[in-house]
């Protein structure tokens, strides 16, 4: 298998992970909690989990796990690649509304150490994706239009945290990795899908190769297959990117990039996929730098001071994924890629390293 190809895929998938839980470890944290923590208003290393960590069906399933474990976001991506997996090198929203359908009904077979919080975390994949199906009646009993709807009345990084990987697909072919990741992104609307079809467009052109990190991200700012022409996500985007042109160093741009996103939804996919790609744009994708400035994402009070981190495990997870394309596995601290491939293997049965091989050879073996 071509090295860089290789490493470039893998470079996605364990800085997606490695992100995630960077910021796993202080997501929501108030100012508080975050000096006791790092003793610092200020997060830059890659932190074990404090012992007092709980679980939560979106956040980690052991207490206190091994430093390296992520939340669902990297159980949601690694559903994508082990369907992607499953099917030969294709995917289609079909194909993704089955796999988490069945993930939901099979819990206790995909999960067998942690089936509660497996049917809370897939509840709502599962009502979402049979009423996509077309099924005429759902388990709850509820009519499948309220549940196409719900939890979808505004847009949301749901995309972001289930479809990183799609970009992997199409190497060097930014229009048909976008035109892809919106046709997936059956749990999302309006902006959202653009969001995430724009961060999968990112993640395709880093992966042909020969772009610097500003010019990755500059593709989802020319990038329109479907001539929408008015996006609000282009202008966001846009919005993002020039704090980073002015900035004088990592942390002037957090500070900068605060102003813009202290009023959005903690879940808003304008700052979701913002923030980390203004971060890999200012210090041309170096993986390190990009993570530490998407997992300081924070809100301000009304004097300008840090009231809390925002929900940095998405944020630090998408600049993970971009900077891990954009430069490969290589690239990250040696420990921490060997973290968090022990970590989700132990405490989830995730092989991201085996996910990583058995995707390239999918999708680019035969080619």
């Amino acid at each position: 298998m071509p090295e860089e190809l290789y490493d470039r895929i893998l470079g996605c998938m364990v800085g997606n992970a490695i992100g995630d839980s960077f910021g796993a470890v202080v997501e929501f944290a108030t100012a508080e909690r975050l000096k006791e923590v790092t003793g610092k208003h200020w997060v830059d290393e890659f932190l074990p989990f404090p012992d007092d960590f709980g679980t939560h069906p979106v956040g980690v399933w052991q207490a206190a796990p091994p430093r390296g474990t992520g939340t669902d976001d990297t159980r949601n991506n690694h559903i994508f690649a082990e369907c992607v997996i499953r099917n030969g090198g294709e995917i289609n929203s079909q194909l993704l509304a089955i796999e988490y359908l069945e993930r939901y009904r099979d819990r206790a077979a995909f999960y067998p150490n942690h089936v509660e919080l497996a049917e809370q975390h897939m509840g709502h994949m599962y009502e979402r994706s049979c009423a996509y199906l077309g099924m005429k009646e759902l388990p709850s009993g509820r009519p499948p239009w309220v549940v196409a709807s719900q939890g979808n009345s505004f847009p949301t990084l749901w995309g972001l945290i289930s479809l990183a990987f799609a970009g992997l697909l199409y190497r060097g072919e930014p229009e048909k990795a976008y035109t892809k990741a919106f046709e997936l992104s059956f749990l999302d609307l309006g902006y959202a899908r653009d969001s995430t079809a724009m961060m999968a467009a990112m993640i395709s052109a880093a992966l042909g190769g020969n772009v610097s990190g500003k010019e990755m991200v500059k593709v989802a700012l020319e990038i329109d297959p479907f001539d929408f022409r008015w996006r609000i996500m282009l202008d966001q985007l846009k919005n993002f990117l020039q704090p980073a042109d002015e900035a004088d160093s990592d942390r002037a741009l957090v500070d900068a990039i605060a102003k813009e996103v202290t009023h959005r939804h903690a879940f808003d996919p304008i700052d979701v996929l913002g923030q980390p790609a203004a971060a890999v744009y200012y210090c041309d994708g170096d993986p390190v730098r990009s993570i530490v400035m998407a997992a300081n994402d924070r809100d301000l009070d009304e004097s300008g001071s840090l009231k809390q981190l925002r929900d940095v495990d998405c944020t630090a997870g998408v600049a993970g994924a971009l900077a891990g394309t954009l430069r490969g596995a290589k690239a990250f601290p040696e420990d921490w890629v060997a973290d968090v491939l022990n970590a989700n293997k132990e405490i989830y049965g995730i092989d991201i390293e085996g996910n990583a091989r058995r995707c390239y050879e999918a999708v680019y073996g035969a080619k």
